[in-house]
């Protein structure tokens, strides 16, 4: 098999080295397009299968290689990642007979294969299904029904495993390019990508309306650019009371209130993508949302959602909670603000009582990996998942201001909203209009 490999090729390497692209006619060259692809899909579906085998015999030890994408990488001179990629995704494939037989007969790219099978694996009678996709709808389509199969299958443990995954996979990583450019690669959990996206969005505006005044205009992603460096070398800023994100999320009405998606229900939020329901509530937290509910095609509504803490309550919580509450934290930068007695998805209210400011990283604990927070100020409590209770105990700075007058019934959120001026006003021009 290998001297048969080594003379196809061979007599390949001579084709494309006396391959005169001039001298093609049009339809021609479209021919050794489709020629060429469908060679490309062969000899990817080729390696990955060989790859595979090299990680289960060990061999790649004898040349020095610690793991097998480790070997693939240099043997290829593709990335650590997306070697891994390549070998995670021939794993997948052969557990799945029917996208086996698409992989080998060429008819699926590398990444189309890697979409599927990533999918699939979690919904093996979905494969039938995303084949089709495969063939009628482009990457990106087929990306999107793959998300969609992925987030429908996702219970709210799946949601919670994933959740986790996704934290302890973030990275983010530097490197200096060919031309001396500075380039920064992230990953991260599709709730902090929204809020970075979102925060990143809004000062791009501010920087847009302040330059178009002076008549210039630059790409969306210079902006971007420029906000991001304007908000991370900024100085001198107070906490803060803005909320996290504006999130747009569109989900079906019989999956909001079933709690998960359904075949052929959606529930995505721009600019991430499809998420469970479960995930999609959990993004609600220190979000504002615009939440478009919809049954088939017909649209029954449009509301704001989030936790929306009134000014008064907002300004009472800062004064009593000046760092996080967890006993021996102490942080006091990029605090959240949580419902720690009844959840915000099961209508925990916006009271004083209710919401305690903590860190992401003790948030990110009591959220997904079972620990709790119990007592009240003064004497607040860090329950593990073990049973084991740190404080109690005041752990934070005295206050040094008398505490604020009490408050309203309308201040703890529970009265009859302000009301507003209605008066239509024109929008001024947004840099993100058709996003």
């Amino acid at each position: 098999m290998c001297e048969t490999l080594q003379e196809v090729e061979q007599g390949l390497s001579r084709l494309v080295q006396g391959l005169e692209p001039e001298a093609l006619r049009g339809s021609d060259a479209m021919a050794l397009v489709a020629s060429f692809s469908r060679l490309e899909h062969l000899a990817a579906a080729g390696k990955a299968l060989s790859a595979r085998r090299v990680s289960e015999t060990g061999v790649y030890e004898l040349e020095g290689h610690r793991f097998a994408g480790e070997w693939l990488a240099s043997e290829t001179g593709d990335s650590l990642s997306g070697a891994l990629s390549v070998l995670e995704a021939a794993e997948q494939v052969a557990r799945l007979p029917e996208l086996d037989e698409a992989v080998r007969s060429g008819e699926l790219s590398a990444a189309q294969a890697k979409e599927l099978a990533g999918a699939a694996v979690i919904d093996p009678a979905s494969t039938r299904e995303l084949l089709e996709a495969a063939r009628t709808e482009n990457l990106e389509g087929l990306r999107r029904r793959c998300a969609q199969v992925r987030a429908a299958k996702a219970s709210a443990e799946d949601a919670e495993r994933r959740a986790r995954r996704l934290h302890r996979s973030r990275r983010l990583r530097t490197f200096t390019g060919d031309d001396g450019a500075f380039h920064l690669d992230a990953r991260l959990s599709p709730e902090a990508g929204a809020s970075v996206l979102a925060r990143l969005r809004e000062e791009a505006e501010k920087i847009f309306s302040s330059r178009r005044t002076e008549g210039l205009r630059e790409s969306s992603q210079a902006y971007l650019a420029d906000a991001l460096v304007a908000l991370v070398t900024r100085t001198g800023e107070s906490d803060g009371h803005r909320p996290k994100a504006l999130a747009h999320l569109r989900v079906d009405l019989s999956a909001l209130r079933r709690g998960s998606t359904g075949p052929g229900e959606l529930c995505e939020i721009a600019g991430v993508g499809p998420v469970s329901v479960a995930t999609a509530r959990e993004l609600l937290g220190d979000s504002i949302a615009e939440l478009l509910v919809t049954s088939a095609t017909d649209v029954h509504a449009i509301c704001h959602l989030g936790r929306a803490v009134p000014a008064r309550l907002r300004s009472a919580l800062l004064e009593r909670d000046r760092c996080c509450v967890v006993p021996g934290c102490g942080q006091t930068r990029n605090l959240e603000i949580d419902h720690h007695l009844i959840p915000f998805a099961e209508g925990g209210p916006a009271s004083l009582e209710n919401l305690a400011r903590i860190c992401h990283h003790h948030h990110f604990l009591k959220t997904h990996e079972g620990y709790a927070l119990d007592g009240g100020p003064g004497a607040w409590v860090w329950v593990h998942p073990n049973g084991r209770r740190d404080g109690p105990g005041p752990l934070r700075p005295p206050p040094e201001a008398p505490p604020p007058p009490p408050l309203s019934r309308d201040g703890l959120g529970t009265g009859p909203p302000a009301a507003k001026d209605k008066s239509p006003t024109p929008a001024p021009p947004s840099l993100f209009a058709s996003a």
